[in-house]
């Protein structure tokens, strides 16, 4: 009997997490399903789903095919971007730290309107030329934030990143309104990519940037241990042989590798690395080797949804995703913050 009570709460903690695993893979299921039935022709959920194994090539099965490829890239970029926020939340053990956090968000904006106003087109790459812009801005970017808070120094810390990273967003963002004013013929398409999207985007940007996506994920599990020790205060983590300054640098890093490939091929898309990780955190709890995939898979589910009211919910007008992940995630923040808290 005591063997029973000893060993009954060790066994139910990973009973819980499969549990809650199944769960959010029955939700990204449900969600992958959704997207890719509505549109201009909806096509109902079951019919989905024999469409996708359906050999017969009819009029749903190139229905859903058109949409496939759009699908998986909004899956990609929501994991992507909730991933690396439960990586910054945990790196900077600050709950309201995203993506936006390091610079690379407001980075990947500058580079690519400067793209858009400099004219710049499409090469053959998989990405086009202001995506590539992104791409190096929000490296660049992240950069200069760890330059400018002396991260490589042992005594920096997560403040000086956090401040450094808010003043250089503002002054990425000052430039941008600059570029724009000056440019006003660009203010359209620029404004598109500001807020984010993936009309006339598929598997050759998807193709681009999944290697970056995939080295980015690999970093973020590979880290968990560092993350749960540096979530438990730099002083613990300095006993522990560990060094901070550089663990944020290396972790950090990687993130911002991420967060800039998923900006070059969607814009700047809001909200999803900063409230999935909350979300997932309340299924698997804290420890990083379950949150961050978990938080990959809300991000999936909820970019899934959102670019899926994108298209059909003033058709055949889109609306930026940006904006509707705004339009979820925003007051859904500011209620889990009032009755929650952030714990």
């Amino acid at each position: 009997m005591r063997t029973r009570a000893v060993t009954a709460p060790v066994l139910a903690r990973p009973i819980r997490a499969a549990a809650a695993f199944a769960a959010l893979g029955a939700a990204v299921f449900v969600a992958f399903a959704l997207s890719l039935g509505m549109g201009a022709v909806p096509v109902a959920p079951w019919r989905v789903v024999a469409a996708l194994f359906a050999a017969d090539g009819g009029p749903e099965s190139v229905i859903v095919g058109m949409r496939l490829a759009r699908a998986l890239l909004a899956a990609a970029v929501g994991a992507s971007l909730a991933s690396s926020g439960a990586v910054l939340q945990g790196l900077f053990r600050n709950p309201l730290a995203d993506p936006y956090v390091i610079g690379s968000s407001g980075g990947s904006a500058l580079g690519a309107v400067i793209a858009i106003a400099f004219g710049l087109e499409a090469i053959g790459t998989g990405l086009s030329a202001i995506g590539i812009a992104a791409f190096v801005g929000g490296l660049a970017a992240t950069l200069a934030v760890y330059l400018v808070a002396g991260a490589s120094r042992v005594r920096s810390d997560a403040a000086n990143l956090l401040l450094a990273g808010t003043a250089l967003g503002s002054l990425f963002s000052a430039a941008v309104s600059i570029i724009l004013a000056l440019k006003d013929k660009d203010l359209n398409r620029a404004w598109f990519w500001l807020l984010g999207g993936f009309s006339g985007r598929g598997l050759g940007e998807l193709a681009a940037v999944a290697p970056a996506m995939l080295v980015g994920f690999a970093a973020a599990m590979a880290s968990a241990r560092v993350l749960d020790v540096l979530s438990a205060g730099d002083e613990e983590a300095e006993s522990l042989g560990l060094s901070p300054a550089r663990a944020r640098l290396a972790v950090g890093a990687f993130a911002a590798l991420a967060v800039s490939a998923s900006v070059a091929v969607a814009g700047m898309i809001g909200f999803v690395g900063l409230v999935s990780p909350h979300l997932a955190r309340r299924f698997v709890g804290p420890a990083h080797a379950r949150l961050v995939p978990a938080s990959a898979v809300v991000g999936a589910t909820l970019l899934l949804l959102s670019d899926a009211v994108a298209r059909t919910a003033f058709s055949p007008v889109e609306m930026p995703v940006g904006a509707v992940t705004a339009l979820i995630g925003a007051p859904f923040f500011l209620y889990w913050i009032a009755k929650r808290g952030l714990r």
